[in-house]
């Protein structure tokens, strides 16, 4: 096995009235955030992280404010619905409103959640089932709940799959922005499902030829509890066989654990001194609390860890002694210039269609509006991280968007209005007929398209950087600190001589 790498590189794969509400009866405190519109688009992102089990809180939903993946792609799905009803182009005369929840980091709380997108369908009944009053009339019992056109989200694979089995029983479309658990692409099953990011397989393979290509051939694994772990570490040591690449020991983290339980793991890696190198497939949470007991017990591993770490400085930040050496992969996207403009001029006095933006305030700026001492801070001074997936978030929305328009066009032609054809709108047939078949020019003027499986080619995967002792050349400028995250030459690594992926919206698993 290759030395240890002092420098850590990362792989790029390619319902009422407007404003944030309280739900109704039957659900006390819950959070929805709610814009009027003609055709109305149901939103799951994860605001929260999962709440601690016997900490006290909120139960599931107790934990603290995801800044990131929460805040920020919640926030990209309201400038893409933004700019959709500016563009004149794009579904005129019809308003595009929302209806965006919490899936609270959990796939029983999403589950829970997910029901708001199906009510409509639940009231609507089979044909012949609602009571007919003696007039001939039916019975109508308070507001008719709003009709959800198609679902944007979830974020966990866990989360999208509870949420995918009950969506397809109503016909309702869904396009995940960051699941990429291989479960998802079975259309016998998850058959109103698409997603913006490719299925785990790409970087399963990534990583096996990663260890192939550094002669590292006796390695350990550690995964997430859940689809997206298991999955994934499964499609990793399928490619690992393959390649006479040999697993040493395989463990399991989770969210439920405690912190003795995660220095566990590592001592387990530890017991196996000549597997220096760690593949790791888990979560964000998982891969912070797994660098954070190798700090405290002074432990070093070369970690090929998948996107779940990816680019996120949070999980490095404060554990870079452990962290250094590390390669990661994470998906290629672009930032979004508009969309930094967009969420550095927001704050909690104009944003108040976000119920969730002065929890988000508090936390980022340990404030409090209680104390009244919020007023001072502003999210363009300082420096900006854009999330690496909020232009997948943009692409899913727009996505539904070009596809409802390319219906109207075909079942409401010459006219600006929905038409009796599209109310409601036909959950089946704008999947099969129109999503399956979308293709626009998406931001940054990629050219995006909906394609089957076997017509993508390989994936881009340019390398970055985080050396704090040893940082190497950069093929161009970065606008992070030095001796953070940047783009590396890799000179002779299989790696750069991947053809270019094109940048679908709907395609993985169609």
């Amino acid at each position: 096995m290759g030395p240890a790498l002092p420098l850590l590189l990362l792989l790029l794969l390619p319902w009422g009235a407007e404003g944030g509400g309280e739900a109704g009866a039957g659900s006390p405190g819950k959070k929805t955030l709610s814009l009027a519109g003609d055709l109305v688009l149901g939103g799951l992102f994860p605001v929260h992280q999962k709440g601690v089990p016997g900490a006290g809180g909120n139960g599931e939903c107790g934990g603290p404010v995801n800044e990131q993946r929460g805040v920020q792609r919640l926030e990209a799905m309201l400038f893409a619905l933004d700019r959709i009803n500016g563009d004149p182009r794009l579904l005129p005369g019809v308003r595009l409103g929302a209806h965006i929840l919490d899936s609270c980091s959990t796939d029983t709380h999403a589950l829970e959640q997910a029901l708001d997108f199906v009510r409509a369908s639940l009231s609507r009944g089979a044909p012949g089932s609602r009571h007919v009053c003696p007039d001939g009339s039916y019975a109508i019992h308070g507001e008719p709940p709003t009709a959800i056109t198609g679902v944007i989200g979830g974020s966990y694979s866990d989360v999208s799959i509870q949420v995918a089995n009950l969506l397809r029983l109503f016909q309702i479309p869904q396009i995940s922005y960051a699941s990429t658990s291989a479960k998802l692409s079975d259309k016998s099953r998850y058959d109103y499902f698409a997603r913006t990011v490719p299925p785990d397989f790409y970087q399963a393979k990534a990583m096996a030829e990663i260890l192939r290509f550094f002669n590292w051939t006796y390695v350990s694994t550690v995964a997430s509890e859940g689809d997206y772990g298991e999955t994934g570490i499964e499609a990793f040591e399928l490619e690992a066989r393959a390649r006479n690449i040999c697993v040493a020991t395989s463990e399991k983290v989770g969210r439920a654990m405690s912190r003795a339980a995660f220095e566990g793991v590592v001592r387990a890696l530890m017991q196996k001194p000549s597997a220096r190198v760690a593949v790791v497939f888990a979560r964000s949470e998982d891969a912070r609390e797994l660098l954070a007991a190798a700090q405290r017990l002074n432990a070093s591993f070369t970690w090929v860890a998948s996107d779940g770490w990816g680019a996120l400085e949070s999980v490095v930040a404060g554990n870079e002694g452990a962290a250094e050496g590390a390669l990661t992969i994470e998906l290629a996207s672009y930032p979004i210039s508009d969309f930094a403009t967009y969420f550095r001029a927001l704050d909690p006095w104009n944003n108040s269609r976000n119920p969730w933006f002065r929890e988000f305030w508090e936390q980022k700026f340990g404030c409090s509006f209680r104390r009244r001492d919020c007023g001072g801070h502003s999210l363009k001074t300082g420096p900006f991280e854009q999330e690496s997936k909020i232009m997948f978030v943009v692409n899913a929305v727009y996505a539904m968007a070009h596809s409802l328009h390319n219906m109207h066009q075909a079942l409401c032609p010459n006219t600006t209005h929905l038409c009796d054809a599209m109310r409601p709108v036909n959950g089946k047939r704008l999947y099969k007929d129109f999503m399956l078949n979308v293709k626009f020019d998406g931001t940054d003027h990629d050219h995006v398209r909906v394609c089957q499986p076997q017509r993508l080619r390989g994936p881009r995967l340019p390398l970055y950087s985080q050396a704090s002792h040893h940082p190497l050349p950069a093929t161009e400028e970065c606008s992070h600190p030095p001796s953070t995250y940047q783009p590396l030459q890799c000179h002779g690594c299989w790696l750069q001589h991947l053809p270019r992926l094109w940048l679908p919206v709907c395609p993985y698993g169609m």
